[in-house]
C-alpha cells in the first residue's frame, strides 16, 4: 500500500508540482468518465429492470395498479382499474423517435421483453385507430372545458351566499339579471359536456379490446413469473458484463505496471510514466468493480430481510438493540477512521525521524565523532572509547567490519 500511495503521489522520488497534479486529475478524471461509459455500453447489453420491463407495461399485469384519472365534477382523482375502460389508460411509449424530412418515425426499445411487445400489439390494435386518438383528444378537451366551467361556478358561488343569490334571481336589475343568466348559462353548459362525454364511444366496445383483456389475464401469472425471475438474475448478468470490460483493462493495466517495474529494467523516465499511468488506470478501474461487488451484496440480502428484521425488533420490544447496534456501527467506524489517521501520523513521524537520526550519524561519521556522546573516535576501532557506543558491525555480505550506521558496506559496497 505504502509502495503503491507513492507511486500514485510522487515522480522520482520527488512531489509533484501544481501543475502535474491539475494534469494528473484532469487525466483521472478522463480516465474515470471513459471508463465508466465503456461499463455503461456493455451493462446495456443487460438491460435495467423498467427498461426490460417498463411500468407501462407492468401497470397491464399487477392486479394492484390503479389509473388516476382527474374527476372535474368532484374535483378529486378517480380510479381505473383493470381491465381498464378509460382512454387515458392507454398509450404506448416509445423510447426513442427521429425525424426524416417532414414525416417522424418511432421505434420500440429492442430490449424489451416480448411479452410487452405483444401487450403493445393488442393495445395498438385500438389504441392506434384514428377513431381512438380523435375521441381520446375530444374527451380531454370537454373534460378540460368542464373544469373551467365548473371553476366558475364556484366562484359565482363563493361571491354569493345562498339567500342572496335566491334573491337576486328574482330582481330584474340588469347586474343582478346578468350574474343570474350567466350562473344558469354555465350550469346548462355543464349538463350539455356531461351528455356529450356520455355519448362518447366507451374504449370496451372496440375491436381488439376484448384480445387485449384476455392476453392480460392469460399472462399474468407468466409475467409475474419472468419479472421476478429477471429482478433477480439481472444485477448479476450485468455484474459480468462490468467484468468483460474492466478485467482486460485491469490485467492490461498489471502487465504494464509488472513490466515496467522489474528489477532488470533500467531506471528511466518512460518506465516510471508507464507505472505512474498504469497504477492510476488500476485504482480507477477498480472503484466501480467495487461499488457493483456491494450493490451485489445488498441485492443479495435484500431491503425486505432488514425490514423484517426492524419489523420483529418492533414486535417484540427489542428496538433498543436495533440503537445499540447503530452506536456499535458508528464507534467502530469512527474509531477506525482515527486508527488509520494516527497510523499515518505515526509513520510520518518514524521516517522523519529516521531521517534525523540517519543526518546525525552521516554528520558524525564524516566528523570522525561518536553518534552517542559526540567525543572525537577513530572509527578504525569498534567502539567508542568514552561511551562504549558500538561503531562498527559484520557486513553480510563479504564478513568485514564496516561503520554500523552507514547504509553501504565500505569494503565492498554491499
Amino acid at each position: 500500500m505504502t509502495k503503491t500511495k507513492s507511486t500514485l503521489f510522487t515522480f522520482n522520488n520527488e512531489p509533484f508540482s501544481k501543475f502535474s497534479i491539475l494534469l494528473i486529475i484532469i487525466l483521472d478524471i478522463f480516465l474515470l468518465i471513459t471508463i465508466l461509459t465503456g461499463i455503461d455500453s456493455e451493462k446495456n447489453m443487460s438491460p435495467t429492470l423498467n427498461v426490460k420491463y417498463p411500468y407501462q407495461c407492468k401497470n397491464h399485469f399487477d392486479p394492484k395498479y390503479k389509473n388516476s384519472v382527474w374527476n372535474s365534477a368532484t374535483r378529486g382523482y378517480t380510479y381505473d382499474r383493470f381491465p381498464f375502460s378509460e382512454y387515458v389508460s392507454f398509450y404506448i411509449p416509445t423510447h426513442s423517435e427521429y425525424y426524416s424530412g417532414k414525416k417522424i418515425q418511432t421505434y420500440h426499445d429492442k430490449r424489451m421483453a416480448p411479452i410487452c411487445t405483444e401487450l403493445y400489439k393488442k393495445i395498438a390494435v385500438f389504441a392506434q385507430s384514428d377513431e381512438f386518438k380523435n375521441n381520446k383528444e375530444l374527451k380531454n378537451n370537454l373534460r378540460n372545458d368542464k373544469r373551467n366551467v365548473v371553476s366558475e361556478i364556484n366562484s359565482i358561488e363563493k361571491r354569493y351566499n345562498t339567500a342572496l343569490f335566491e334573491k337576486i334571481s328574482f330582481t330584474e336589475q340588469d347586474r343582478d339579471k346578468k350574474i343570474r343568466d350567466k350562473y344558469y348559462g354555465l350550469l346548462e353548459k355543464e349538463k350539455n359536456i356531461d351528455r356529450q362525454i356520455k355519448e362518447i364511444k366507451k374504449v370496451s366496445t372496440y375491436k381488439g379490446y376484448q384480445q387485449y383483456v384476455d392476453f392480460v389475464n392469460n399472462n399474468k401469472d407468466t409475467f409475474k413469473k419472468e419479472y421476478d425471475s429477471y429482478a433477480f438474475w439481472q444485477p448479476f448478468v450485468s455484474f459480468l458484463y462490468l467484468l468483460k470490460f474492466t478485467l482486460p483493462l485491469l490485467l492490461l493495466s498489471l502487465l504494464a505496471y509488472r513490466f515496467s517495474t522489474r528489477p532488470e529494467r533500467k531506471i528511466s523516465v518512460p518506465n516510471k510514466l508507464i507505472t505512474l499511468i498504469s497504477t492510476h488506470i488500476i485504482i480507477i478501474t477498480l472503484l466501480p468493480i467495487f461499488i457493483d461487488v456491494l450493490r451485489l451484496i445488498f441485492h443479495i440480502i435484500p431491503r425486505r430481510f432488514l425490514e423484517k428484521i426492524i419489523t420483529f425488533l418492533y414486535e417484540y420490544g427489542f428496538i433498543f438493540l436495533g440503537y445499540y447496534f447503530l452506536m456499535l456501527l458508528g464507534i467502530v467506524s469512527i474509531g477506525l477512521v482515527i486508527f488509520l489517521i494516527q497510523r499515518s501520523v505515526s509513520k510520518r513521524e518514524k521516517l522523519r525521524q529516521e531521517l534525523r537520526e540517519k543526518t546525525l550519524y552521516i554528520d558524525a561519521y564524516n566528523q570522525s565523532r561518536c553518534p552517542n556522546c559526540k567525543n572525537r573516535v577513530d572509527y578504525s576501532k569498534n567502539y567508542c572509547g568514552f561511551c562504549q557506543e558500538e561503531l562498527n558491525r559484520v557486513c553480510s555480505a563479504c564478513h568485514k567490519r564496516t561503520p554500523k550506521h552507514i547504509q553501504y558496506c565500505i569494503e565492498c559496497g554491499a
